[in-house]
Order: structure tokens, then C-alpha cells, then sequence
């Protein structure tokens, strides 16, 4: 997250759940993809993992979108600890 801070980015923390487990991918306001691949080495290498990609789908694209909305308005801002 400092990464990420660092660079300019805004990172939120949303502490009303214990676990925000979400990983989702929507470009274009077309596609979607979801599914518990965490973007990582170990994700990519080594676990099992599953990934659905719904190509030019907006309804699906929008109902995520909304759901990433919700969270972000729930989060408070998370500074750059180092």
C-alpha cells in the first residue's frame, strides 16, 4: 500500500469488515473479471486458484462497479507510513 501511496494513488482502509476480501477487474465499463486469484507470484505459480472473465457485459461491469463503489464511500483515507 505505501507502493501505491507513494506513487500518488489514493488508498482507502474500510474497517467496517474484518476481511475485504473482494478482487475484481473492470475496464472499460464492459468487463469484468472476479474470482480468487490475489495478483500475485504465489497466486500465479503455485495455488489453485479460479477466474471468471465476462467480456462486454456494462450490467454485470455496473453491478461491480457499484459494489466498488459502496466500499470506497464506506473507507477512510490511509496515509503512507513510511
Amino acid at each position: 500500500m505505501n507502493l501505491l501511496a507513494g506513487a500518488g494513488i489514493p488508498v482507502r482502509i474500510v474497517s467496517a469488515y474484518k476481511i475485504l476480501h473482494d478482487k475484481v477487474i473492470v475496464s472499460d465499463s464492459r468487463h469484468t473479471e472476479v474470482g480468487s486469484f490475489n495478483y500475485s507470484r504465489a497466486a500465479d505459480r503455485s495455488n489453485s486458484e479460479n477466474v471468471l472473465v465476462v467480456w462486454d457485459d456494462p450490467v454485470t461491469a455496473q453491478k461491480y462497479l457499484n459494489h466498488w463503489t459502496s466500499r470506497w464511500a464506506q473507507g477512510a483515507d490511509w496515509k503512507q507510513t513510511y
